[in-house]
């Protein structure tokens, strides 16, 4: 585990709220020059603390307004079938995440396309397609309550 001190810290939660902030800001809000500054970011990043940087898009604007969340039950619970389910599953463009979760499920995924018509092609060509698949449950979703991507960090000092 990586130990992250509170000016770490400042730095992450300043970059998940705009991670194009410019360098010199970003020195100015944690109270420190800008080289010292640039190197503590760049060790998170070197240190996978910061695994990147994107851009928050509007999915409807992009013809990407259904959201769906499919669970999936396994026909096999052996290492090989889960590895195949999960090599499959990071093939498909569609699926922005999978989780593999507990319960009566095995793998929850968030999926998201244009509407339901190009869900049920999804379904129908794709997702039924993969080996091993039991059960899929699918919920559509009606409206978002609250959707964010900042983590909220610890401020004791200890990354923890």
């Amino acid at each position: 585990m990586v130990k992250l001190d509170s000016t770490d810290l400042k730095i992450i939660d300043l970059l998940q709220e705009n991670g194009r902030m410019a360098n010199n800001d970003l020195a100015k809000r944690i109270g420190l020059t800008t080289t010292p500054t640039l190197e503590r970011v760049k060790r998170l990043e070197r240190e996978g603390v910061i695994k990147g940087y994107t851009a928050w898009i509007d999915r409807e604007s992009i013809r990407k307004g259904l959201t769906v969340f499919c669970s999936i039950k396994l026909s096999v619970h052996q290492l090989g079938e889960m590895e195949e389910f999960s090599k499959y599953i990071t093939g498909l463009p569609e699926i922005l995440a999978c989780y593999n979760t507990t319960g009566e499920y095995d793998y929850l995924l968030h999926v998201v396309v244009e509407d339901t018509k190009e869900y049920e092609q999804f379904l129908r060509t794709k997702l039924t397609q993969v080996p091993g698949v039991e059960r899929i449950y699918t919920s559509i979703v009606l409206s978002v309550i609250k959707e964010q991507a900042k983590i909220e960090v610890s401020e004791n000092g200890d990354g923890n």
